[in-house]
């Protein structure tokens, strides 16, 4: 896919200070993984989206003809 100048969206900068925050990095979540993923800008977020959720839909297409079902 081709960016149009109407996809040249900036990234954002998170919000990285609230008691959510804390509570989540308290709870052992990665959120170095989250700033990274929003200092890309929105277009490259959406096609990395696409393709890992056209990969996960190939695993269980694969995973239902192993089984021998449609799930």
């Amino acid at each position: 896919m081709e960016k149009s100048a109407a996809h040249k969206i900036k990234a954002c900068e998170p919000r990285t200070g609230g008691p959510a925050w804390h509570a989540a990095e308290a709870e052992g979540h990665d959120m170095s993984l989250i700033v990274e993923n929003l200092t890309q800008p929105v277009w490259d977020r959406l096609l990395t989206h696409q393709s890992a959720l056209g990969f996960a839909l190939m695993l269980r297409e694969a995973g239902a003809k192993l089984r021998g079902g449609s799930h």
